[in-house]
């Protein structure tokens, strides 16, 4: 990004100014970003000697046997005893998924805060992005700044000139300040 080469003093604050609010906004949304990375390390850790214990825990099989007994209930026409057996079973398999429900809510959540810290590192690459660029914006934005107090000290008006003519002694701060910076 190219900023203006003739900006008057107070515009050049003004920008500056307002590129480190954005500077200190971005940087305040990344340590909330980081201390919610934090948190969900520490939720995964609490959750990976639970879900250690219980790796071997089925629960699909489950599931697909109670919509197969539901199914049955459903589609076809059982004398009341049979019906009743299929009923038992059914809440025989709900008492079975009861059981396991846990696992099933650990697995759930260790797979939701994984996806939750995919997404905080991504939003803090592209947030890390934007600060390089704002910071490269500010680098040039202070060169300009210190082109003005170096002139002010020296007793001569910077910029604004009404005509396109400089002295030699204009010329002179411009080209001892590109010298120091070599």
């Amino acid at each position: 990004m190219c900023v203006e080469i003739m900006m008057d003093e107070q515009e050049l604050s003004k920008k500056i100014t307002e590129l480190e609010t954005k500077k200190t906004d971005l940087i305040n949304r990344i340590k909330k970003l980081n201390a919610r990375i934090r948190y969900k390390k520490y939720e995964e850790k609490a959750l990976g000697p639970f879900l250690e214990q219980t790796k071997d825990v089925k629960i699909a099989p489950l599931r697909k046997r109670k919509r197969a007994i539901e199914f049955k209930i459903s589609t076809a026409a059982y004398t009341p005893k049979i019906e009743r057996e299929l009923l038992k079973e059914v809440k025989k398999v709900d008492k079975e998924l009861e059981e396991v429900r846990e696992v099933e809510r650990a697995r759930r959540k260790k797979m939701l805060v994984e996806k939750d810290l995919k997404e905080a590192d991504a939003e803090i690459k592209t947030i890390e992005e934007e600060l390089k660029v704002i910071r490269e914006e500010l680098k040039v934005l202070y060169g300009e700044a210190k082109i003005y107090r170096t002139a002010n000290k020296k007793g001569i008006k910077y910029g604004g000139f009404e005509n396109d003519m400089l002295t030699l002694e204009e010329m002179g701060v411009v080209i001892e300040d590109n010298t120091k910076k070599e």
